[in-house]
């Protein structure tokens, strides 16, 4: 890693629409020509088309200022910060917002101070709201100054000046640059405060950034020469969302207070501070109790009062419940490690199909072949590491909604550049209890159909039959309206569950896949060899043809033949092989008829 001068680094969430006017923005930064610099864009677990959107930009960026892409596994804003310090190779590291548009001079103005200035160790913005869009003024609370600070509105004149640790008031993480230096000695890579996002009812991690470095003894100053436009939505004014916004910033007091002192301070004074809390609260509502109803300023004053005083309560109960969580997981180490790996494959494409085949094994005429599609993931060293190492520490972090778009993005790419004329065949995507719950999937598949042009009848959704069991009512909508379109769907790893004809009739199935488990011992045990001649069955009187995997020696073939499972996958007919090397042409596509894509296992 080269190192440079300074990093611009650019946190974002779902930013495939907000981020490019912030690079723009980079593009015509001046007066940076004495000193290297570079960009990172830190894409924290997004959904859409966000490290797309670098791509493109980083085949027209100006060579000598790097824009480099880093993937931030679990989502928060403390974790990606986190995670561009970890990145990033300049002294300083100035972090930008996806709505922070940086003025002409920021970056030069930010690495001049702190170059003039080794005894600090974060300095901020003087940050102007941009009120962007139409009748926005009208939007604006009476009184608004008075909270513009929870919205990063920091205008505190055109001096510079030292935020004092007496005085107990630091500014917001949006467009502050911190010494490289000072973040990595004094910052813990897990902060207390980390959350994924407002539902989590925390805030002000970046607060507590600050503190860490302050208080070991760099010194936190205020730049107005570093000047950002923080571009607020009329949304962001509305009375709920403001509401929710200050109330995390309450929920989360205790904690920055708590961190301001010392060990036997802290049972001396917390009682004081709640004391002081509630006269304060009290007082509020004396003067100004009748207009919480009607105004918006008053009702947000509120709202942070009485949160600080159930901090102290809420952040306990937040840590006994993290605590829980903890115990139900792998080992922390190992999990870290492989995040890391996840990380890394989002980073650098390491990410890899597989193709297995499928055959045909019934009575039935069936003149077309099956492949199923593998994920995988190739290390540094060029080791393959299979789903069932990876997708636990995916599931614990929320990381397959992503990684089920990464895969059905792929293959869909890939189905849009051989020909369109694949009205036989038929690929499967088997989809994530994660994905299944994600109110905006629907949304997001329908999308895909028409970006790619993809016809609906050449896809089939896979779902697994304990998802299926445990959301019939997600299930059962998007089966309805990918239905009516032309898709078909898998029932998957059938067996493991009760499987019930009831169930089954409300979920219109094109193909039961029996459980690798089933398969497995069907020479040795009777028992086994019922279950699956109970699925066929099944799957026969209701018109759903049935496929047994894990078909890995000849004895195992000929008693699923003898039963009548219709298709058959294992060692026995063919091991996985790379997607990328199989060549995919008119001639083949006459010659297949489903290709089943399984992310989540195998």
């Amino acid at each position: 890693m080269n190192r440079v001068d300074f990093t611009v680094a650019i946190p974002t969430y779902n930013g495939e629409d907000r981020l490019p006017e912030v690079l723009d923005k980079l593009k015509l930064q001046i007066n940076t020509e004495n000193f290297s610099w570079e960009v990172i864009v830190v894409d924290n677990n997004s959904t859409d088309r966000t490290a797309k959107v670098v791509a493109d930009y980083q085949a027209n960026w100006p060579e000598l200022i790097p824009l480099r892409y880093a993937f931030a596994p679990k989502q928060g804003a403390a974790f990606a910060r986190q995670r561009a310090v970890e990145k990033a190779s300049g002294e300083f590291i100035g972090f930008l917002d996806d709505d922070n548009l940086p003025d002409a001079e920021w970056v030069a103005q930010a690495y001049t101070f702190g170059k003039n200035n080794p005894q600090v160790g974060a300095f901020c913005s003087q940050i102007y709201g941009d009120f962007f869009e139409q009748n926005s003024e009208s939007e604006l609370p009476e009184n608004f100054k008075e909270i513009a600070c929870f919205l990063a509105i920091i205008e505190r004149g055109n001096k510079p000046h030292l935020y004092k640790p007496k005085k107990k008031m630091l500014p917001p993480g949006a467009g502050v640059v911190v010494r490289k230096q000072a973040w990595e000695e004094n910052v813990p890579k897990t902060l207390f405060l980390n959350h994924t996002g407002k539902k989590a009812g925390l805030a002000c991690e970046d607060l507590e950034v600050l503190i860490h470095i302050q208080q070991a003894g760099w010194e936190i100053w205020y730049n107005p020469a570093m000047v950002v436009y923080h571009k607020i939505a009329n949304s962001q004014l509305k009375r709920d969302y403001l509401l929710n916004l200050i109330r995390c910033v309450g929920l989360s007091r205790h904690r920055l207070r708590k961190m301001t002192l010392k060990n036997w301070q802290s049972q001396r004074f917390l009682p004081d501070y709640m004391a002081n809390d509630f006269r304060r609260l009290v007082l509020h509502l004396i003067k100004k109790g009748k207009l919480i109803k009607t105004d918006t300023v008053t009702a947000c004053q509120t709202e942070f009062l009485w949160n600080t005083i159930k901090s102290p309560f809420f952040l306990l109960a937040k840590q006994l419940e993290s605590q829980g969580k903890a115990r139900s997981y792998l080992p922390l180490a190992q999990s870290e490690d492989c995040l890391e790996s996840i990380a890394a494959a989002f980073e650098e494409q390491n990410f890899c199909l597989y193709t297995q085949s499928i055959l045909p094994i019934g009575n039935q005429n069936f003149n077309t072949k099956h492949s199923e599609i593998l994920l995988r993931i190739q290390d540094k060293k060029g080791q393959i590491i299979l789903p069932g190492k990876f997708i636990p520490t995916a599931e614990r972090y929320n990381l397959m909604r992503t990684i089920d778009r990464w895969v059905i993005r792929q293959l869909f790419t890939r189905l849009s550049q051989i020909a369109k004329s694949n009205s036989n065949c038929v690929y499967e995507i088997n989809l994530s209890a994660a994905s299944i719950n994600d109110e905006k999937f629907i949304s997001f598949l329908s999308q895909q159909f028409n970006r790619y042009e993809i016809s609906p009848e050449t896809i089939s959704l896979g779902i697994s039959e304990s998802i299926a069991l445990a959301n019939m009512k997600q299930v059962a909508k998007l089966i309805s309206v990918f239905k009516e379109i032309g898709c078909q769907f898998t029932l998957d790893n059938v067996g493991r569950a009760n499987l019930m004809p009831d169930y089954l009739k409300q979920l219109p199935i094109d193909y039961l896949k029996i459980d690798d488990k089933l398969v497995h011992g069907l020479t040795n045990h009777q028992k086994n060899i019922r279950g699956i001649e109970q699925i066929h069955n099944l799957g026969y009187q209701l018109g759903i043809k049935t496929i047994a995997v894990a078909v890995e020696n000849n004895n195992i073939m000929e008693n699923i033949k003898l039963i009548g499972v219709d298709y058959a996958q294992g060692y026995a007919i063919g091991y996985p092989q790379p997607l990328n090397k199989i060549n995919i042409d008119n001639s083949n596509l006459n010659t297949v008829n489903s290709w089943i894509l399984q992310p989540a296992i195998a």
